[in-house]
């Protein structure tokens, strides 16, 4: 199994957080995944007898070593909480209620949960040893994924097991079989079953319970000529061939270097000035004189000292680390409240020939806001986004909802309670023939699927469904309790989700009838 190097996406784990509580199992994961680490520290220190020249010049072997071991120890640790909560629960194909309450919702959040350390970890430095254990062990429903051999998996593709829609949570098992070749951003649905020597062209959706075999036709739809990519174009982003800008004669970005080195340089440097002290600190008095400097490998265990060192250093690495984001958003916050002061958030349509204040602080607000968004949905605790953002002020992020590894607007973004977000594009700006900015509104219970497209100005009411690979256009409306899908938007009836998803509206009612009807049976 391969992916290209250079545009490796990796094992995807879902943010669903059913309950806080999975966080401290989490937490222990982390904790003990490093333990080992710390232990080979005190075996290569003991090593080179603590000489500064050796340990400079072996430092970079050093360093790989160490995060081996800690990937490794990570993949063992959680491969075996893995084991222990399937045997408390095991997990099972169906439609559940997106519900904590649901037991199979409940622990299917757990399950990701305990995926997401190793997962994370792994993606510093490219192995694919390490890839092919996360994408079979450790890939989001990897229990219900079926990898067979020579299986060519293209950038921005989403092999599904589990998919969000509505209030349910539908899993059901994929089976790809030898010698396939899945194009670039296409989304293989939960129940798909591809059989070998199968190729799935790029942009393809596959339906629910779908088997494709070779020469079978799976695209969503084709692009065949320059004039056809215009046409699309044309009305994904609300343009023709006459509106189409000629060369610009002014840079459209603005260049802030001064003010972009500045505000990145404090906010790094004070970020990092307590967590960097405080690390200082706790390795002079603590770490180095009592656990590093024990005469042996067993007198660690042995002195009540050096143990309680060896387990609490983990911990204050975890706090430090979390000490550090949650600077960097308090920083931020200040930062962006006083560029807003100066000048207030604004919508409209701005050209880069007339780079007005407005036009200008934009940009500022951007740059601001760009390296927390960073920081926190690249750190291995992605949940912290909604509170940044509510925090900062830039964002209204409502309670319950989901937020998955999306391209998420900086600000002009108010999302309900209990939405869905899934690995989609949100943006509040668009480049053509000026720059768009407008709020983006999303509704409650509202769910958005992967690689979708969520234009400037776009309206989402309450309990709408957008289905894979759908792209709005700027300052569209979409209805509530409604379904849409497809590039450009269509609003789609359910015998259109019949046979585009073989997803049947109503059995999905009488599945939730069942389900309230078991529940009520537990409860005499």
């Amino acid at each position: 199994m391969s992916t290209p190097v250079s545009i490796h996406d990796g094992p995807f784990t879902t943010n669903t957080l059913a309950s806080k509580s999975f966080l401290i199992i989490y937490v222990t994961i982390i904790w003990g995944s490093i333990l080992p680490l710390l232990l080979e520290l005190y075996l290569f220190l003991k090593l080179i007898e603590y000489d500064f020249y050796l340990f400079i010049l072996l430092l970079p072997f050093q360093i790989y070593i160490g995060y081996i071991i800690l990937v490794f120890s990570s993949i063992l640790l959680a491969k075996v909480f893995l084991i222990i909560i399937n045997l408390i629960h095991k997990p099972k194909e169906g439609i559940f209620e997106r519900n904590n309450n649901n037991k199979d919702y409940y622990f299917w959040s757990l399950r990701a949960i305990i995926k997401k350390w190793p997962v994370w970890i792994s993606k510093f430095i490219p192995l694919p040893l390490v890839d092919k254990l996360n994408v079979r062990w450790f890939h989001n429903d990897s229990e219900f994924i079926e990898y067979g051999k020579n299986v060519c998996i293209g950038k921005g593709s989403s092999i599904r097991a589990s998919m969000i829609f509505r209030e349910f949570l539908i899993i059901k098992k994929v089976k790809i079989e030898d010698n396939v070749t899945i194009g670039s951003n296409s989304y293989i649905v939960p129940g798909t079953h591809i059989y070998k020597n199968t190729t799935i062209t790029m942009m393809s959706v596959t339906k629910f319970n779908q088997k494709i075999k070779r020469d079978s036709d799976s695209k969503k739809y084709s692009i065949d000529s320059i004039q056809e990519i215009n046409n699309v174009l044309s009305k994904v982003i609300n343009l023709n061939d006459n509106l189409l800008p000629d060369k610009p004669k002014a840079e459209k970005f603005v260049k802030n270097l001064n003010f972009d080195l500045f505000t990145f340089g404090a906010l790094y440097f004070f970020s990092n000035l307590i967590p960097i002290l405080g690390s200082i600190y706790f390795v002079n008095t603590l770490f180095f004189p009592v656990f590093l400097q024990c005469s042996s490998f067993f007198s660690i265990f042995q002195n009540i000292n050096s143990l309680v060192i060896f387990f609490v250093t983990p911990l204050f690495l975890i706090i430090v680390y979390f000490m550090n984001l949650l600077i960097v958003i308090f920083f931020t916050k200040l930062l962006y409240k006083f560029i807003q002061y100066l000048n207030p958030v604004k919508e409209g349509v701005f050209h880069w020939e007339n780079k007005n204040n407005d036009y200008k602080c934009y940009f500022k607000r951007s740059f601001i806001l760009r390296y927390v968004k960073w920081k926190i949905q690249k750190s291995p605790f992605p949940w912290l986004i909604k509170f940044a953002f509510n925090f900062i002020g830039n964002c209204q992020i409502g309670t319950n909802t989901v937020i998955e590894d999306s391209y998420l607007a900086k600000e002009l973004l108010k999302v309900g309670n209990n939405t869905y977000l899934g690995k989609a594009l949100i943006a509040n700006h668009l480049w053509d023939k000026s720059l768009t900015v407008k709020k983006i509104t999303i509704g409650d219970n509202v769910t958005i699927s992967d690689n979708c497209c969520i234009s400037p100005g776009t309206e989402i009411q309450e309990n709408v469904s957008l289905l894979p690979l759908s792209v709005t256009t700027k300052n569209d409306n979409l209805s509530a309790d409604s379904i849409y899908f497809n590039s450009p938007l269509t609003k789609i009836s359910k015998e259109r989700l019949i046979n585009i998803f073989n997803l049947d509206m109503d059995d999905l009612a009488l599945n939730k009838i069942k389900l309230i009807t078991n529940k009520t049976r537990d409860k005499f």
